[in-house]
C-alpha cells in the first residue's frame, strides 16, 4: 500500500480488499519471496488475552492505533526503521484478533513480530502445528506445501549424535496431490522426523466465488488470487473456530482446578502430554535452550532435576505471564496447566518442537487420546 487509508467501517474495509483483490489478479502466481508476495493481502489470527487493542501497553515504536466508526474494527498504522505500513485489525472475536493488510511482506511480518512479543503484549501467534494444517486447514483442494524444519537441539559437540540426526530439510512442493507426496515423505526413515509443515497452498472454492490461499504455520494467510473477499474471510473464519475449539479443549479438560471440600481440596482436571517420537539424548542441553525464554518458546522455567531422565519444572508463560508445571523426560513432556493458563501455550509448544526438534511430536491426554 503506497499511502495510508482510512476506512470508517466493516463494510469499506471489504470493499478495499476486494477491489485490491480484483487488480492482482493478472499477476503471475508463482509463489516466489521477491516483491509480487508485497501485493498480496496478507491475514493474520492474533490470539489475545485482552478485550480491547487500547489496553495493549506498549505498541511498537512510532505506531497509532486509530478507533473507527465500527467499534470493532481499528487501524495500526506504524512508520518505523522497517518502513511505514497499515493493518486493519477486526476485534470481532475478542479472544482471536484478525489482522490484514495489503503492506509489503516483510515491513508487515517484522511490525506483527515487534507487537506480539513485547513485553506483556498479552498477544501470540495462534500456533498451526504440521499435524493442524495437514488435517485442519485442508478446507479446499491441496496444490502444495512448504516444509521447513532445522533441528536447533542438536549437540554439535556430539559427533556420533550429529552423525545419525537430520539437520534441516526445507521443501517446496506445487502440484497435484501433495497429500501422496507428503505421505512418502514421511515413510522415508532419514527425512521423516523433518517433515514439518510451515505452509500449505488450498484452492478453496464457496457460493461467493474462489481463493487461494496460502495458511502457514504462525496462522498466517496469503491470498494469492481469487474473485471474492468473502470468499478469504469465510475460510480464515473456519480455521479459526477449528482453533478455538482446539484451545477450548485445553482450557476446559486439561487444566488443573482445586475445588474446595468440607474435608480439605478436590483435584479437577488433569493434564495433557507431548509425546517425543526421538528421545531427547542430552536433557541439560535440551532443557537450557527449551527454557530459555526466547522467540520461538517463549516460557522461561526452572528444573528441579529429580534423576538423570527426570525433571520437574516451575515455568512461566511469557505470553500472558501465567504459571505452569511441566515434567519432562526423554520420552514425553507432561503439561499442567492452572486455572487461568493459557491454552495456547501447547500448541505453540508442540508447533515449535516439530519445526526445531521433531516433526513427529504428538500431543496425547492423560488417557493416550490423540489431541492433535
Amino acid at each position: 500500500m503506497s499511502a495510508i487509508v482510512q476506512v470508517n467501517n466493516m463494510k469499506e474495509m471489504k470493499d478495499l480488499l476486494e477491489s485490491h483483490l480484483l487488480k492482482i489478479n493478472d499477476e503471475p502466481e508463482e509463489d516466489t519471496e521477491d516483491k509480487r508476495n508485497n501485493t498480496k493481502i496478507k491475514t493474520y489470527i492474533i490470539e489475545s488475552n485482552i478485550d480491547n487493542p487500547k489496553k495493549i501497553k506498549t505498541l511498537p515504536e512510532n505506531s497509532l492505533l486509530k478507533e473507527t466508526n465500527d467499534n470493532n474494527l481499528y487501524q495500526l498504522n506504524f512508520n518505523q526503521n522497517i518502513g511505514s505500513g497499515q493493518i486493519f485489525l477486526d476485534i470481532s472475536d475478542k479472544r482471536y484478533w484478525i489482522l490484514h493488510s495489503i503492506g509489503e511482506s516483510n515491513k508487515i511480518q517484522k511490525y506483527i513480530q515487534k507487537l506480539v512479543t513485547s513485553n506483556e503484549s498479552h498477544l501470540d501467534y495462534s500456533w498451526f502445528s504440521s499435524n493442524f494444517l495437514e488435517e485442519k486447514c485442508a478446507i479446499g483442494t491441496g496444490e502444495g506445501f512448504n516444509i521447513k524444519y532445522k533441528n536447533s537441539f542438536l549437540d554439535e559437540q556430539n559427533d556420533e549424535m550429529v552423525k545419525r540426526s537430520l539437520k534441516s530439510f526445507t521443501m517446496l512442493f506445487w502440484g497435484t496431490q501433495p497429500s501422496e507426496v507428503i505421505s512418502g515423505l514421511k515413510e522415508n526413515s532419514t527425512l521423516a522426523s523433518g517433515v514439518s509443515l510451515s505452509r500449505i497452498k488450498q484452492l478453496v472454492k464457496t457460493d461467493d466465488g474462489f481463493v487461494k490461499e496460502n495458511i502457514g504455520r504462525e496462522g498466517k494467510f496469503t491470498l494469492w488470487k481469487g474473485d471474492s473477499i468473502d470468499s478469504h474471510l469465510w475460510a480464515v473464519e473456519d480455521i479459526k473456530s477449528k482453533y478455538s475449539d482446539l484451545i477450548s479443549i485445553f482450557e476446559n479438560e486439561y487444566r488443573i482446578q482445586y475445588k474446595p471440600t468440607n474435608s480439605g481440596y478436590n483435584i479437577q482436571g488433569t493434564y495433557s502430554r507431548i509425546i517425543f517420537n526421538k528421545k531427547i539424548q542430552n536433557m541439560d542441553f535440551f532443557l537450557k535452550r527449551f527454557l530459555s525464554g526466547n522467540d520461538p518458546f517463549r516460557i522461561f522455567g526452572i528444573p528441579q532435576k529429580i534423576s538423570e531422565t527426570y525433571y520437574k519444572i516451575a515455568a512461566v508463560d511469557l505470553h500472558t505471564y501465567d504459571k505452569f508445571n511441566m515434567e519432562i523426560t526423554p520420552d514425553f513432556i507432561r503439561i499442567y496447566l492452572y486455572k487461568n493458563s493459557c491454552g495456547n501455550v501447547i500448541t505453540r509448544l508442540m508447533t515449535n518442537l516439530q519445526q526445531f526438534y521433531d516433526s513427529q511430536v504428538e500431543i496425547r491426554g492423560m488417557d493416550n487420546e490423540k489431541l492433535l
